[in-house]
């Protein structure tokens, strides 16, 4: 009889523990977000990069349906490697977020022995918000009005073109295109891509295959998109042709956006920000923002960002051993 009774308590106890713990995430998820607490956003590249375009939009839109305020963070450097850190380590209250590209979740891992955070691990998928293409841009001093001149010339002087990276993706896309056309061409690393272009501009080197959104200031300054890097032509440049129709059979290669919250990040919490972050991408000025920098929306649910993140992994890990730029063993 006694034990009964005990068995009795205890069950009664955990079902008034389980309850209290799922009101308290309802009641946490219904207050969330606090209108008196920052969002911030971080970024891990500098001003002036598609990213840093991207994510203040997504802010703006935000704080339109939440009415929460949203800061932009931008932690620059080290392929990447600052920014990651930092939103691994930040509390996991739903109270920062990170939008970053396929260069720090797909192509880093392959490029370094060791990272600071791990791409899949540390953080919880958002979504994804954009895939962009990128573009073959030559400087003013660049006399080539097409790639197939350009690849021309670098196989009759090997050696002799240069072409500038200021992140993971933009290097490898540029010894993809080496591999493909098996030129000999000098790669110019950068700490970010705004150096690169600006170095473009100036003729100190001779091109960069990068988005329109980070390009486009420097084409007042004579810089030129000369081709796209994926399977179809840009709605953004539509008399830009594909690298295929310039005789690199096969090539394609797009960047893409997503947003992550921190790991351990409490499920109600990151539920409504997903519900917020959808309603945040679909604002007028987002899609204005995709149509002037050439993006597309990439609409792949959370659950699914997983999967298409490790698909990712693979098809980048392919290029990064054939351009041969993998860590030594």
């Amino acid at each position: 009889m006694r034990n009964s009774f005990r068995r009795a308590c205890l069950r009664l106890t955990s079902v008034v523990l389980i309850s209290l713990a799922a009101g308290s995430s309802v009641a946490w998820a219904q207050s969330y977000p606090d209108k008196s607490t920052p969002i911030k956003v971080v970024v891990p590249f500098p001003a002036g990069t598609s990213a840093d375009a991207l994510a203040r939009a997504v802010a703006r839109g935000i704080t339109e349906v939440s009415g929460a305020p949203v800061i932009v963070d931008n932690k620059a450097g080290a392929d990447g490697f600052i920014g990651m850190e930092a939103a691994k380590l930040a509390r996991p209250d739903g109270y920062t977020m990170l939008l970053t590209t396929s260069s720090t979740q797909v192509v880093n891992p392959h490029l370094h022995a060791k990272l600071p955070y791990d791409p899949v691990l540390d953080f919880v998928p958002l979504g994804t918000v954009a895939k962009v293409p990128m573009f073959v841009n030559v400087g003013p001093s660049v006399p080539f009005k097409t790639a197939r001149e350009l690849i021309g010339a670098a196989r009759a002087n090997p050696g002799k073109y240069t072409f500038g990276g200021g992140t993971s993706t933009v290097r490898i896309v540029g010894e993809m295109l080496k591999q493909a056309t098996g030129v000999d061409m000098l790669a110019v690393p950068y700490k970010n891509l705004p150096d690169a272009m600006m170095d473009t501009a100036s003729g100190r080197i001779d091109f960069v295959i990068v988005d329109a959104a980070t390009a486009g200031p420097f084409y007042e300054k004579g810089v030129r998109p000369i081709a796209v890097t994926t399977a179809a032509r840009s709605s953004r440049f539509p008399d830009v042709p594909t690298l295929q129709e310039e005789g690199v059979a096969g090539f394609e290669a797009t960047g893409w956006y997503a947003a992550y919250f921190p790991a351990k990040t409490p499920p109600s919490v990151v539920a409504a920000m997903r519900d917020i972050l959808y309603k945040a991408t679909r604002r007028r000025f987002v899609g204005e923002l995709f149509t002037a920098a050439g993006m597309e929306p990439l609409d792949i649910a959370a659950d699914d960002l997983d999967r298409f993140q490790r698909e990712e992994m693979e098809k980048w890990s392919k290029a990064v051993r054939a351009a041969n730029l993998g860590p030594k063993q």
